[in-house]
């Protein structure tokens, strides 16, 4: 036996223990394989990226300049160096249990206006929520707003008892 557990005994009583619970560990594994397989870590929700709508896309009309574009799709996500008549917007969503799903539209200058673009199939604004928070959303109906009902004005056309008439008009009695 070694002089260090000789002098402490306490430590070879660890050393045991230690080796006990990891070969007791790899037994609870395999006896609990099917149990922990349900047991998944949770994964975040990732959304990246300009979300284009349908409605967006359908705006954008051949000839506009660069700023046009920009106040109706936002700044581009991607700006190449090597590309600078080319914007990029991607959209990205990773969501646990369902398929990521990426977006792309990609638009195109020539001498500052814009000559092209091509676009995935997007979705239309009303389709945004659902893509972006998911199906579980409540969705609050939204309706316009009700007018306010008329407010009901007191009859002055008769002076109330102990009520003066203005000067200049004639008093009823």
């Amino acid at each position: 036996m070694p002089a260090i557990f000789q002098r402490r005994p306490w430590l070879l009583a660890a050393a045991v223990a230690a080796t006990l619970a990891l070969g007791a560990c790899s037994g609870f594994t395999e006896r609990t394989r099917g149990a922990l397989a349900a047991v998944t870590p949770y994964k975040v929700e990732v959304v990246q990226g300009n979300f284009v709508s349908k409605e967006q896309v359908a705006a954008l009309k051949p000839g506009m300049s660069r700023q046009q574009v920009r106040e109706i799709l936002g700044t581009s996500l991607l700006n190449d160096v090597f590309h600078s008549n080319r914007w990029d917007y991607v959209f990205t969503i990773r969501r646990q249990g369902v398929d990521p799903q990426e977006r792309r539209l990609t638009v195109y200058f020539k001498d500052n206006r814009l000559e092209r673009f091509v676009s995935d199939p997007m979705p239309a604004d009303e389709e945004a929520d659902a893509l972006i928070l998911g199906t579980n959303v409540k969705r609050v109906p939204r309706h316009p707003p009700q007018p306010l009902p008329p407010i009901p004005m007191p009859d002055v056309s008769t002076p109330g008892p102990g009520t003066q008439s203005l000067p200049g008009t004639q008093s009823p009695n």
